[in-house]
């Protein structure tokens, strides 16, 4: 988390390399720089509220299963030197479980579910769309003529008004 504070604050920080065929981290860092936006990734992102609590936006990628257990198998077998065997005995017992009692919950703490992952081609474009926004000030700045993202506010309801609409 202290990690992640600072990154959030601008500051050059020092990020640990893992190697997943020996399952512990490597003596080298890579520096991560200031940036106007960064992108925070992980199966556990969404997992403690002081981590979810630093996002300015929460997207949660879902697959479906089949997908997702054809990319780890093509994924081991040509990156970490994993047979089939391994890699489906590791899914079902481990990697499976795991997914839906502690990754699959936390989607509800997502701002945006992208369904088909990069596949999503309107989905991605709408995130990059936005972010843009935020960075151009669009969405984080009331404009001069009182309207907030260039849009009319809704009008506040006075209380002798009815809150009930025709259907």
């Amino acid at each position: 988390v202290k990690t992640l504070k600072e990154i959030t604050e601008g500051k050059t920080v020092q990020i640990p390399v893992y190697d997943f065929v020996s399952h512990s981290r490597k003596e080298e860092t890579v520096t991560v720089y200031p940036a106007d936006v960064v992108l925070f990734e992980g199966i556990l992102a969404f997992y403690s509220q002081e981590v979810r609590d630093l996002f300015r936006m929460k997207l949660f990628v879902d697959t479906d299963a089949d997908t997702r257990l054809s990319r780890r198998v093509l994924r081991d077998i040509s990156e970490r030197g994993r047979d089939l065997e391994q890699i489906l005995s590791q899914y079902i017992t481990f990697v499976k479980p795991a997914f839906e009692e502690f990754c699959l919950p936390t989607k509800k703490y997502a701002d945006v579910i992208i369904p088909r992952g990069a596949d999503n081609e309107v989905a991605i474009n709408l995130i990059v769309q936005h972010i843009q926004d935020i960075l151009n000030g669009g969405l984080s700045k009331r404009q001069s003529n009182g309207y907030l993202n260039g849009y009319t506010p809704p009008r506040q309801r006075q209380s002798s008004e009815s809150s009930s609409r025709p259907h």
